[in-house]
């Protein structure tokens, strides 16, 4: 989409001004029925000219939050606004949920100790939900923190995933953010479209608030494809098993060939393409992904393209994240403190240190942080849960740093702690074309 001109905003208020219907030509004298006739003339015409204005707004709105970035810092002053403007800003689909107007406004508010809670508005479809609200206190909310989060109907917590950011690095009374809502095996049931949103805060108070909404608009029924489509990168293979497309994500469900001889990480460059070449990429801020690759299959998100009409859509796959079975794996023992096994990868530091494992490597992405450490599994196959992970630019600038410390009591030591990212690409970019009919 171009960036409106200085002559489209001009006809922009021209067309704004022309809206109200002088009085003048009402009390204009008339017989009975043509003034009725009139009258119902100007009101059709009224509202539809209200339509279009509405439109051009949010056509404004959206292009400009995606062209300037000092409007967009404008609108995000306004409360409850950031969380939307930094969606728009970053991913497309939610810029077209705007356009086709299927956000839905809440605006319900909540005080209680001091702090006041709204919930602004709602995304929402059968992969799951996007809630934006605003956290305010007339004291620093910095170092508050949360016990619990849930999404409920009826009083009953919902099996869903829950994902949301709290982390401030300064002092603030005012907490702008979104809850993101998975569903789980199963979609979002909207038959009963009532809904509370509950959270409790880890103040003096344990302050809990409830926020009771209702979904008006009509869910968008999500586009499943079946794919089954093969790739091989350097002789390692996998299949494209299907595509879901729904407002808020795309979904691209990726299975593992068993017998492969090295373990495949992750993908850093995936892309729909439509006929135009225009493309939706994967999500920078929010839900990346479900499941884990090492139990053979992964359900990856990118941006949703859900209300476009493409004649044609292709997956392109690349930048294949693989390391040697075997090689993909760090081994400690966190009684001795002591690495026992750390593979001969380039560049690759590991250090643990009462209980705390760092581990540094190289990195070609400049602001690109992504966790490096993932499933740990002790002596006796148990899955070691991590308490704590803290991700930054390494000694050079070239690197990652990420120091994780886990919950090792009751742990059969030697652990193995399993790499879920680390730069070694294989060679190629593979491409599926994706029937849409």
């Amino acid at each position: 989409m171009k960036p409106l001109e200085d002559k489209d905003y001009e006809a922009l208020v021209r067309e704004l001004a022309s809206i109200d219907v002088p009085q003048e030509r009402l009390a204009a004298t008339r017989t009975e029925s043509l003034l009725r006739h009139q009258q119902e003339k100007r009101i059709r015409r009224r509202a539809w000219k209200s339509v279009v204005v509405a439109a051009l707004l949010v056509l404004v709105f959206v292009t400009s939050i995606r062209v300037s970035p000092a409007f967009a810092s404008a609108v995000s002053k306004i409360p409850g606004f950031a969380p939307l403007v930094h969606m728009i800003t970053y991913d497309k689909g939610v810029s077209d949920i705007i356009d086709n107007d299927y956000y839905e406004e809440i605006g319900t508010t909540q005080s209680k100790n001091g702090l006041t809670f709204t919930l602004h508005g709602v995304i929402a479809d059968e992969s799951g939900m996007i809630l934006s609200y605003t956290l305010s206190a007339p004291f620093n909310l910095q170092k508050l923190d949360t016990k619990n989060v849930d999404l409920r109907r009826n009083g009953e917590a919902l099996e869903v995933g829950i994902g949301y950011s709290w982390y401030r690095e300064k002092e603030t009374k005012l907490i702008e953010e979104k809850i993101e809502i998975t569903a789980g095996e199963n979609p979002i049931d909207y038959q009963d479209a009532q809904f509370e949103f509950h959270i409790q805060l880890a103040d003096a108070n344990k302050t809990e608030f409830t926020i009771p909404f209702t979904l008006k608009k009509p869910i968008a029924k999500t586009k499943n494809y079946e794919i089954n489509e093969g790739m091989s990168f350097e002789g390692q293979n996998i299949t494209v098993k299907s595509i879901s497309i729904s407002p808020l994500r795309t979904g691209i469900v990726i299975a593992i060939d068993p017998d492969n001889d090295m373990r495949i990480l992750g993908f850093d460059d995936l892309r729909l393409l439509d006929e135009n070449s225009e493309e939706w990429s994967t999500i920078t801020n929010g839900l990346t992904a479900t499941g884990n690759l090492m139990d053979g299959e992964a359900t990856y998100f990118m941006q949703s393209n859900y209300f476009r009409e493409p004649k044609k859509l292709s997956l392109q796959v690349g930048e294949v994240k693989a390391l040697p079975k075997g090689e993909d794996f760090i081994e400690v023992d966190f009684v001795k403190n002591r690495v026992l096994y750390q593979p001969l990868l380039p560049g690759l530091k590991v250090q643990l240190k009462n209980g705390f494992l760092t581990v540094i490597s190289p990195t070609a992405y400049k602001n690109k942080m992504i966790g490096m450490m993932g499933t740990a599994i002790d002596a006796n196959g148990q899955t070691v849960y991590s308490q704590m992970t803290n991700s930054s630019h390494g000694p050079e600038e070239w690197e990652i740093e990420e120091t994780t410390s886990y919950k090792f009591n009751d742990v059969e030591n030697p652990v193995r702690i399993y790499f879920s990212h680390y730069e070694n690409f294989l060679d190629g970019i593979q491409t599926i074309n994706i029937p849409l009919k």
